[in-house]
């Protein structure tokens, strides 16, 4: 963001939240929205045409793959109003991580997402432009490209799915299954 002081970010998930916060520095106050500390999922794209609306200014936001499932149909939005708004989803496959197994049963872990979603052909339905990348030069040259176009565009940014760590460290908490059905 040091070479666009301009743009607003937004940034929701688990993973998404923290490693945003952490590695894009802000140069101009007010100009990145997030749900907060263990905030609700599902604000981000709000946020994000809340700003584009308010300001006429770009707005990137970084979504978490599952915080995107809250809220994702509002690329319409984005789209039918054609607002500046370029959206990154860092797709793991899962809540935190993608590689949970089930311990109970042969069902999918319910914190694992569809591997290999391609959110990107969401966007492309509602006329915007859509992104897949697996590199950090593909994620700079898509994320280029599309503030340059000014228009709605969604990159799917596919990521390790063993990459995550909950936030707050609290897993040991949460209670582990009896095996028993």
């Amino acid at each position: 963001m040091r070479q666009r002081p301009d743009i607003y970010v937004v940034n929701e998930g688990a993973n998404a939240l923290d490693i945003a916060r952490n590695v894009i520095d802000m140069q101009v106050p007010r100009h990145r929205l997030d749900s907060g500390t263990w905030g609700v999922m599902g604000v981000g794209l709000g946020y994000a045409i809340a700003a584009a609306v308010e300001t006429g200014g770009p707005v990137v936001a970084v979504e978490g793959d599952s915080a995107f499932g809250f809220s994702g149909m509002e690329v319409e939005t984005i789209c039918r109003y054609r607002l500046p708004v370029v959206v990154v989803i860092l797709n793991n496959g899962g809540v935190y991580r993608g590689d949970e197994v089930n311990p109970v049963s042969a069902a999918p872990s319910p914190t694992t997402l569809m591997a290999g979603a391609r959110h990107e052909l969401l966007i492309e339905a509602f006329g915007g432009t859509g992104y897949r990348v697996t590199t950090p030069a593909e994620l700079t040259a898509a994320l280029t490209e599309a503030l340059v176009s000014r228009g709605p565009a969604l990159i799917d940014c596919a990521i390790d799915p063993s990459v995550g760590t909950e936030s707050g460290h609290l897993t040991h908490l949460n209670p582990k299954g009896t095996g028993h059905g």
